[in-house]
């Protein structure tokens, strides 16, 4: 009989090995994190993991991420099960996100999420990583970001709705190295972009750029310029921020894959100045 409860830590390479199926890019930091700061969750057959899923409680904002059924136990009704509870840990929350894989976007619709448009997932290959084909006139606003953590964490609640707080600090302590704000003329952060990865793989996001932000492109270009060499960058950028798509089209980035945002509860706050998500979402 296949029981959901809260994910063994024990366990977590085994979470890690059915993202890696799916070729989702979850590092073994990444699972770690998630299991710090989410509610993790899963199905077990007796003492045999085959399920599960991550929930997040950012106050009015919930999100589920990580759905995902071992393959052998597909078709069971166990996806069903994770997501529902992972509903029911966020019963407080107005609204609960979800970035469905498009194969996966049924599914979620008969459970009440409502499908609301496209987000592209953008792929920078390592052997692309160096051609930086756009020029930055000047990046003296452009600085590390460790020093305007309250700025960035109240930029961040404004954009995406919730308190992500833990979420935005562990990014910014994991890699300062590629965490930066951009300043206006009074010195006020209008815009910060964050990094998570590890190995030759990396993620750029949240990256957040509000009205009156100069040099938002001199923010990818500085943070990416910060990745190792020889490694991937994905870019996950919903679907209205068309500069953005334009932009990374133009220098190298390559459309790899399409996801559905969808909602349940409360709608989702205008995104157009969210250049990237981030953050361990998919489902």
């Amino acid at each position: 009989m296949i029981k959901v409860r809260k994910l063994a830590e024990s366990d977590l390479e085994f979470a890690k090995s059915l993202t890696d199926a799916e070729e989702w890019g979850n590092s073994a930091e990444d699972w770690n994190r998630l299991f710090k700061i989410s509610l993790p969750i899963g199905a077990y057959d007796e003492d045999e993991l085959v399920g599960v899923t991550t929930a997040f409680d950012y106050g009015k904002l919930g999100m589920i991420g990580n759905v995902l059924v071992s393959e052998e136990y597909r078709g069971k009704e166990i996806g069903s099960k994770l997501v529902t509870a992972a509903m029911e840990k966020l019963e407080s929350c107005d609204t609960v996100r979800v970035h469905s894989t498009m194969a996966s976007a049924q599914f979620y619709k008969k459970l009440g999420f409502i499908a609301e448009g496209m987000s592209t997932l953008f792929r920078l290959d390592a052997d692309m990583k160096a051609f930086q084909p756009f020029t930055i006139d000047s990046d003296d606003n452009i600085v590390p970001a460790g020093a305007y953590l309250d700025e960035i964490l109240e930029m961040d609640k404004r954009q995406f709705g919730g308190d992500r707080s833990e979420y935005i600090k562990n990014l910014i302590n994991y890699l300062p190295e590629c965490a930066f704000v951009a300043l206006d003329d009074n010195k006020k952060v209008k815009g910060f972009i964050l990094v998570k990865g590890e190995s030759n793989w990396y993620e750029v996001g949240p990256w957040v750029v509000e009205p009156g932000c100069k040099n938002w492109r001199g923010m990818l270009q500085k943070s990416v310029s910060a990745i190792p060499p020889n490694s991937s960058v994905d870019i996950f950028v919903p679907a209205p921020n068309h500069r953005i798509t334009s932009l990374l089209d133009s220098v190298g980035y390559n459309a790899d894959s399409y996801y559905m945002s969808m909602y349940h509860g409360a709608d989702w706050p205008e995104e157009g100045n969210i250049c990237a998500r981030g953050g361990g979402d998919k489902g």
